[in-house]
């Protein structure tokens, strides 16, 4: 009785934190940097409580927020405002506008770094994340990985509490629709190709979307995804390889980041009949020949976050990866590639 105690402890917890609200600064100048974190708004106006999910919506907003990071950051964290923003210590919003079609908004991002090609990353967020967490988690990862590429967040209805697992799954499944159509709209509409970055229950949304697009034929995968990265992917594994089996040619490089300490993970596990996850399992034949990376960062622990968060909140990734980004020839950096923490699997 003993372990199912303690998670059900952990659930309550979770459950019962204080959670973050983005803050609103339009008029502040801080002499941090200012991250542009594009978003795909799939969310409800209505709050998420603890006691019932919020209604979905039924259409999407386009906006673009500029993020303050304040100087004293430290690599891995989100220094959330407590109390009235400050751009001397807290995550700010400095800025944002909004585009009305998703033509506009896709056009607006391609543009971004003022070159019209290259990659743009576009990330889907985990589950139990509300809309401010996703934006300030994305804000912090292109800061401390020093993205030079436009960043874009696929914000689906996450209920943001602990209790919302099913209508998670829900949510993510829902939103496979739009994720195909913004994939579609930032690809086809200029030389880029998007790079596809998932967290968590993320991951498997982007995994039905790129199965959907498939079975479609809506897209040429090859030709306009530059890669996939899956970090603590919560996907069973035979669920994974009915979804790869869909895919007539994965995206090159598709890149699993996997921590078996991942204890977020195990309680997905126990909610879903005790099937182990993807994102837990460190073993690489699980994968056995696909043209696929596992990356095992179970040394990276940062004691914190379940451990379901190791690639971007461990300094000792951050660091590398970093390192990584520096030394690639100006122009040259692949932001895929860079994502491989080859260092960590030795």
């Amino acid at each position: 009785m003993r372990r199912p105690f303690v998670l059900l402890v952990l659930i309550v917890v979770a459950a019962c934190a204080e959670r973050g609200t983005l803050g609103f600064a339009p008029d502040a100048a801080g002499t941090g940097a200012v991250r542009d974190i594009w978003t795909v708004n799939f969310r409800s106006d209505l709050p998420p409580n603890n006691r019932a999910a919020p209604p979905r919506p039924d259409t999407e907003r386009y906006q673009r927020l500029s993020v303050s990071i304040p100087p004293t950051h430290q690599p891995g964290q989100i220094e959330w405002p407590d109390g009235p923003p400050d751009v001397a210590t807290d995550f700010v919003t400095v800025g944002q506008a909004g585009f009305d079609t998703p033509g506009r908004f896709a056009r607006a991002v391609a543009q971004a770094d003022g070159s019209g090609q290259g990659e743009t990353l576009l990330f889907v967020h985990g589950y139990n994340t509300r809309h401010a967490e996703a934006v300030y988690q994305m804000a912090q990862i292109a800061e401390d990985f020093a993205f030079p590429i436009p960043t874009v967040l696929f914000s689906w209805p996450s209920a943001g509490v602990t209790a919302g697992y099913v209508y998670d799954r829900d949510s993510a499944l829902i939103s496979r629709d739009l994720l195909e159509q913004t994939i579609i709209e930032l690809s086809q509409g200029s030389n880029r190709k998007v790079v596809l970055m998932g967290h968590s229950m993320g991951s498997q949304l982007v995994m039905e979307t790129l199965r959907q697009i498939a079975l479609k034929r809506s897209l040429d995968l090859t030709a306009h995804v530059g890669g996939v990265v899956l970090m603590a992917p919560d996907i069973d594994g035979k669920l994974f390889r009915s979804q790869v089996g869909s895919i007539p040619t994965l995206p090159d490089p598709f890149i699993l980041v996997v921590a078996e300490q991942d204890r977020a993970l195990r309680i997905s596990s126990l909610l879903t009949g005790l099937r182990p996850r993807l994102g837990a399992q460190t073993d690489r034949s699980v994968v056995g020949d696909l043209p696929i990376t596992v990356i095992d960062v179970s040394d990276l622990s940062t004691g914190t976050e379940f451990e379901h968060k190791i690639a971007t909140t461990s300094p000792a990734a951050i660091s590398i990866l970093r390192k990584l980004t520096e030394e690639s020839p100006p122009g040259e950096a692949n932001l895929a590639e860079l994502v491989v923490l080859s260092d960590f699997a030795n």
